[in-house]
């Protein structure tokens, strides 16, 4: 299993979501831990370009994280909302 570590500014933007939606995401990080790279029950794909990175869809948001294999560790990097979320990377 995985750790997880959140960068501020996510958990900023999650705090503005409704508690629906938090429990949502919530859910869906547990699973992350378990298999960041395939699992049947996530939306996961690696990004072009950049090494490492992979996006978890969850509705209209959108996760964008790093897996440190060596430390087995997930770096929840950005989220945010479709389309916007890729233009900081």
């Amino acid at each position: 299993m995985y750790r997880v570590i959140i960068h501020k500014k996510v958990i900023k933007f999650l705090q503005t979501r409704s508690v629906s939606e938090q429990r949502l995401i919530q859910s869906k990080i547990d699973l992350l831990k378990l298999d960041p790279f395939k699992n049947n029950n996530l939306d996961i794909k690696k990004l072009k370009g950049v090494d490492s990175l992979y996006r978890l869809r969850i509705g209209k948001i959108r996760l964008v994280y790093q897996v440190l294999e060596t430390e087995l560790v997930l770096l929840i990097i950005t989220a945010g909302s479709r389309g916007n979320i890729y233009k900081n990377l």
